[in-house]
C-alpha cells in the first residue's frame, strides 16, 4: 500500500464514486465476523464487542462520548486542510512542522497503542471495515477491520485478499489532535495515520508514513455489512 506521494486534494463527489464502484463489487470481498477472523491463528480476535456487528458506523457522537472526545471533531482532510509540502505540513493554513516531524508524530501515537495492554475485559467499538484504495482505483486487496476501546486503543486486524494473510494491527488515537495512527504486526514502519473522526465516515482520507521518511495518500471506503448476513450480525464473543 504505497499511496500517491504528498497530497492531493479530491472532490467529495470522487470519493462518493469511487465508493459506488467498490460497493458494485461488493461480492470480492470476504464477509467478516469475530469467527472469520478466528480462522486466522494470528489475527486479533474481536472480542467483547458493543456492538454484534464489526460493520458497525458508530457516528461521531458514540464515539467521543465512549472514548472521552471533544463533542467537535476535528477535520483531518488530506490534500484539503491538511497539506504536505517538501519542507512543511500545513494545517489549517498553518504550519504544523516538517513532513519528518508530522510523520514523527504519527508514529509515537501508534507507538502508544502499540505498547499499550488492553485490560483483559476491554469493551471494543467497531469502527467498521474498510478497503483501502491508491489513487483513483476501484477495487482493492487490502483491508482494514478496526475497533477502539474506552482508552483509545486501537486494535483489528489487516486482511490481504491476495496472499490471504490476516496479520492484527495495533494503535491508537491522541485524545487532544484526535489523530489516529497503528502499525501491521510488529512492524513500526509503515504508519497508517488519519483523523479519528474520518473512522465515522463512508470515505475517508489516509496517510501512510514511509520507512524512507515519505509520506503518501490513500483513501478508506467503508465497506457495507453484506445485506442478510446472520454471521457478520451475530452475538459478539465474550472473553
Amino acid at each position: 500500500m504505497a499511496g500517491t506521494p504528498g497530497t492531493q486534494y479530491r472532490h467529495a463527489d470522487d470519493y462518493a464514486a469511487q465508493a459506488n464502484a467498490f460497493h458494485a463489487d461488493a461480492d470480492r470481498y470476504v464477509v467478516y465476523s469475530p469467527a472469520t477472523f478466528g480462522a486466522y491463528p494470528n489475527a486479533w480476535l474481536p472480542v467483547n464487542l458493543t456492538s454484534a456487528s464489526l460493520y458497525t458506523h458508530p457516528g461521531y457522537g458514540a464515539l467521543a462520548r465512549g472514548c472521552r472526545l471533544a463533542a467537535q471533531p476535528v477535520p483531518y482532510d488530506y490534500g484539503g486542510n491538511v497539506v504536505i509540502q517538501n519542507d512543511a505540513v500545513y494545517v489549517n493554513g498553518d504550519a504544523a512542522g516538517t513532513p519528518e516531524e508530522y510523520a514523527s508524530q504519527a508514529t509515537q501515537i501508534a507507538g502508544a497503542g502499540q505498547a499499550a495492554e488492553p485490560p483483559a475485559d476491554s469493551k471494543w467499538l467497531p469502527l467498521g471495515v474498510f478497503a483501502v484504495a491508491e489513487g483513483d482505483a476501484t477495487s482493492s486487496d487490502d483491508v482494514f477491520q478496526l475497533a477502539i476501546n474506552p482508552q483509545g486503543i486501537i486494535r483489528g486486524n489487516y486482511h490481504n485478499l491476495k496472499t490471504d494473510e490476516c496479520v492484527p494491527i495495533s494503535g491508537s488515537v491522541d485524545q487532544k489532535s484526535q489523530r489516529a495512527a497503528w502499525t501491521i504486526g510488529g512492524d513500526q514502519a509503515p504508519v497508517y495515520e488519519t483523523g479519528i473522526a474520518n473512522l465515522t465516515k463512508d470515505t475517508a482520507s489516509l496517510l501512510v508514513h514511509l520507512a524512507d521518511g515519505t509520506s503518501n495518500q490513500l483513501t478508506l471506503i467503508r465497506l457495507q455489512q453484506p445485506a442478510g448476513d446472520s454471521a457478520a450480525g451475530s452475538t459478539p464473543p465474550t472473553q
